[in-house]
């Protein structure tokens, strides 16, 4: 990562830097850095006026079984806000798939109820 005075740090691929982790899912967490366009361009997602990724209807994207949370969907933040809307996204994507959760739902407050 370059810093440039008084700017936003930039990602600079290096050549030769390459590394490869066999997995079914990656989660990247790189900071402050705003969301990786790619993936989700490749996916037509949509992006609020912030140019973060909208989670439309209870954190899924306008395209279904996509979902969005934390800092992809509400920008930069403390980390607690982070792993708030990754708890609230498991639950809603548990609903999605299962049709029923037994995992944590925040309420109207946004705390998390006790099961």
């Amino acid at each position: 990562m370059e810093k440039n005075s008084g700017q936003r740090p930039q990602l600079v691929e290096r050549e030769g830097s390459e590394k490869e982790w066999p997995c079914e899912l990656a989660l990247l967490a790189l900071g402050f850095t705003g969301p990786e366009l790619t993936v989700p361009e490749q996916l037509g997602l949509t992006y609020d006026a912030r140019g973060n990724i909208k989670g439309e209807n209870k954190y899924q994207t306008a395209k279904p079984n996509i979902f969005a949370a934390g800092d992809v969907r509400r920008g930069q933040s403390l980390i607690v806000w982070a792993i708030s809307e990754g708890r609230e996204a498991a639950h809603q994507i548990d609903m999605h798939l299962m049709g029923h959760s037994t995992l944590p739902q925040k309420n109207k407050a946004g705390d998390l109820v006790s099961v």
